[in-house]
Order: structure tokens, then C-alpha cells, then sequence
């Protein structure tokens, strides 16, 4: 016996439902499926019947034969048992078709095209979601276009399939399947990718996701996410869970979150983060967003200029290890006060014994935090740099503006406002 396909449900919309007489009884309209049960494979129990009097179901154990253009039942059209919906029950076609699925394989949000069933041990199962273009072929042209019908080679309709058994169990009021997340996996996708799925689906369902997320994957996947998905997420995590997140953040990133949250619980987060990240946040929300300030972080790494280039790279790389843009380093004095600068490169292709302060560039170009973001982006395109220093009025360095800081704001996306602490 050749192995099963399996069918699907819309080859059965429509078909004509024939007693053990072969008498009509109505045509299939639906098949219903009971919530109530946990199982892998939600079973099937009952034709959705639509005749020129009633609609009813049809109980699938009163189905004898279920075969494409061959529905029979197993009594005679007068001693069948036609039942109402149960309130448990839900329809496969008027439920679960064209919703949408999160796809963790494909990384996107897919529509349901058609739904599998299959015959396991005498019931009806559904087995699987069809989201490709096979299904959708079947659901407009019927299942004569199908390979199955002949008319096309296989490989010209590709399967898609999403076994049932990945998915949520189901419950009555459905507005959007999802597939099991499970945390391993989303572990190892990427965080655009995480964002990307987030930001197709629902913000209960998005919220859900995230409380999947070790902290480190959390925080990068923060920073994927629009303006005001960031903050619907923070504010309806439990604020010690939000807080933990924004530490682990780069403290422009943390303060950018933070700048979209209204003032009050704003201030209880940075509350409850360790002091020193939350001095950081708190330094750069007293800035305007559209000025250097603004732009800056606080993630830079200084050395003495009377350092060999030996001793600094031994320094360099345990720090190296957890800098978020290492793309210049800055020579400081004890009041740090910013002397000189040295790229990596330029660091490495240096003699061992060198002295910083005979290596280092200098003068170093900056800016104070209160230049304009334009005029930032102008300095840093006109002299090629991919990191500009942020100085005080004494030249002390409090932080950095990098090349994709400068790009973030130039791309077109929603506007931030940062607010400010009181």
C-alpha cells in the first residue's frame, strides 16, 4: 500500500456528504474540533453539514468513509445524529484559515493557507499548517490543480508545511496562531531577526517572546525595536526584570529606552540599576537628543600616555572583550583630560617599547556636548572618523559619538524625545 498523503480541508469544503445508501445527506461545510482536550494533534470531531434545512454536525464516528469524492456515513440518512456545536468546539476553516503563524524557521509572520488532517488510529487529526504556495493554489483553483489532480509537476508547487504539534494548543477565541518558541531556539537567532518577528505580532504576543530572552539577548534586541515598541515592552516587564535589561545596555541605548517612558517610572528603573550604569543613563538624559550630548555614549577606553605600546595592549584586550565599538583608544591626563588618540591598527603596527605619548595622534578633533547633531555628523564625514570625542569645557573626555550613532540619526525613523529626569 502506498503511504497516506494525508488531506486537506479545503478539498473537502463543498463536498457532498452520502448516507450508507448513498443518499445525500448535505454538504461539508466545516470541520469541527474541541478545545477542551490537550493533545499534539487536535482531533476532528465532526463534519460541519449544511443541508437546504439545517446546518448541523455530523459526529465522526458516525463517518464511515473519508475519501476525496467519497464521504459516506455509516447509518442511513434518518438515524443520524445531528447535533448542534459544541461550546468547546471550534471550525477549521472559519477559524484557522488566513491567520497568521510566527514562523521561527523562516523568521517571519505567514499566512495559513490550508490546513493538513490526517488518520491516526481511526480518528481525524490536524497535523499541519500549509503556508506555501501549494496551499494557496489549492484554496483559489481547487485540488485538481494540485499534484495530486495531475496538472502539475510536484516541484512547481512546493510544500510548506508547519507540523501542528510546534504550535499553541488551541482555544476557543483565536485571534492569531503562533508557533511554540521555544527559548533554545530563539537563543540562536539573530536579535534583528528577534525584532522582526516581534514587530509582526501582537504586543501580548510580543511581550511573551521577550520574557523568553536571557538578558544579554534581551537588551540587543531592545535596541532592534522602534521607539515605542521599546518602551510598551520595559513598561510591562516587572521593573526589576527592566532594570536588569537596561543595565546590561550601552547607557545611550538605555537612555534612549528610558527617554520614551513616561518621567515617574523612568526614574524608578534607573533606581533600581547598579549605581554606576545609572549614573551613566542619568548624565546623558540631562541632554538634548538633537546635540552631541545626545548622540554620545559613555563606553570609551582610556590609558596613560607614559604606557609602552606592549603594556597597553596587554591592558587593551581583557577590556576589549566587553567594548561595544573599539575603534580608537584615547591617551588622557590624571585630571582626564584628553591629550591624544590611537587607533588599534596604528597600535599594533607600533614598536613594543614605544611610549604612548610619542605614538598617540595629536591634537585629538571633539566636540562639546552642546554642538549640534548636524554639525557632528558634518565633522566626522569630513575628516573620515568613525568615533568622535565629547569634551567638557576643560577638555576633560565624558564620552563618544560613533559612526553608527551618527547613521541611526540620519536614517528616517520615528522621532525620539528623550525626557528628561526631575
Amino acid at each position: 500500500m502506498p503511504v497516506h498523503e494525508g488531506f486537506f480541508v479545503s478539498e473537502f469544503l463543498g463536498e457532498t456528504v452520502r448516507d450508507v445508501g448513498r443518499h445525500p445527506v448535505g454538504k461539508i461545510s466545516d470541520f469541527a474540533v474541541a478545545t477542551s482536550a490537550r493533545a499534539p494533534f487536535p482531533r476532528v470531531t465532526g463534519l460541519l453539514i449544511r443541508n437546504r434545512f439545517e446546518t448541523f454536525v455530523l459526529p465522526w464516528e458516525d463517518v464511515a468513509i473519508f475519501q476525496r469524492n467519497a464521504v459516506r456515513t455509516r447509518l442511513v440518512r434518518e438515524d443520524l445524529l445531528h447535533r448542534p456545536p459544541g461550546a468547546d468546539e471550534i471550525f477549521l476553516a472559519r477559524h484557522l484559515l488566513d491567520k497568521q503563524i510566527v514562523d521561527i524557521n523562516g523568521v517571519k509572520v505567514v499566512r495559513v493557507n490550508d490546513l493538513k488532517l490526517d488518520v491516526l488510529s481511526g480518528d481525524l487529526v490536524l497535523t499541519a499548517a500549509d503556508v506555501g504556495v501549494r496551499g494557496l493554489v489549492r484554496r483559489v483553483f481547487g485540488a485538481g490543480i494540485t499534484p495530486r489532480g495531475g496538472r502539475l509537476s510536484d516541484a512547481s508547487l512546493p510544500a510548506r508545511l508547519i507540523p501542528w504539534d510546534s504550535m499553541q494548543p488551541l482555544h476557543p477565541q483565536l485571534e492569531r496562531l503562533e508557533t511554540t518558541l521555544p527559548q533554545e531556539k530563539l537563543q540562536r537567532l539573530h536579535p534583528a531577526d528577534i525584532a522582526e518577528i516581534m514587530s509582526q505580532v501582537s504586543g501580548t504576543e510580543r511581550t511573551g517572546i521577550f520574557r523568553k530572552l536571557d538578558v544579554e539577548t534581551a537588551a540587543d534586541t531592545l535596541h532592534e525595536l522602534e521607539p515605542e515598541m521599546q518602551a510598551e515592552i520595559i513598561e510591562d516587564l516587572p521593573e526589576a526584570r527592566a532594570s536588569e535589561i537596561l543595565e546590561q545596555m550601552p547607557a545611550d541605548e538605555a537612555a534612549d529606552v528610558l527617554g520614551e517612558i513616561e518621567g515617574e517610572h523612568a526614574r524608578d528603573l534607573v533606581q533600581l540599576m547598579e549605581k554606576g550604569a545609572a549614573d551613566d543613563v542619568t548624565e546623558l538624559l540631562v541632554h538634548d537628543e538633537n546635540t552631541a550630548g545626545g548622540l554620545m555614549g559613555t563606553d570609551f577606553v582610556t590609558f596613560p600616555p607614559t604606557l609602552t605600546v606592549h603594556e597597553t595592549i596587554q591592558r587593551l584586550r581583557p577590556v576589549a572583550r566587553d567594548a561595544e565599538a573599539l575603534f580608537y583608544f584615547y591617551v588622557v591626563d590624571e585630571q582626564e583630560r584628553i591629550l591624544g588618540a590611537l587607533s588599534v591598527r596604528d597600535l599594533l603596527a607600533a614598536h613594543d617599547d614605544a611610549v604612548l605619548e610619542m605614538v598617540m595622534a595629536a591634537p585629538v578633533r571633539s566636540v562639546t556636548p552642546d554642538v549640534p547633531a548636524d554639525e557632528v555628523a558634518e565633522t566626522m564625514s569630513k575628516y573620515d572618523l568613525l568615533a568622535l570625542p565629547v569634551t567638557d569645557p576643560e577638555g576633560v573626555l565624558v564620552g563618544i559619538i560613533t559612526i553608527d550613532d551618527v547613521v541611526d540619526r540620519l536614517q528616517p525613523q520615528p522621532r525620539r524625545r528623550r525626557r528628561r529626569l526631575r
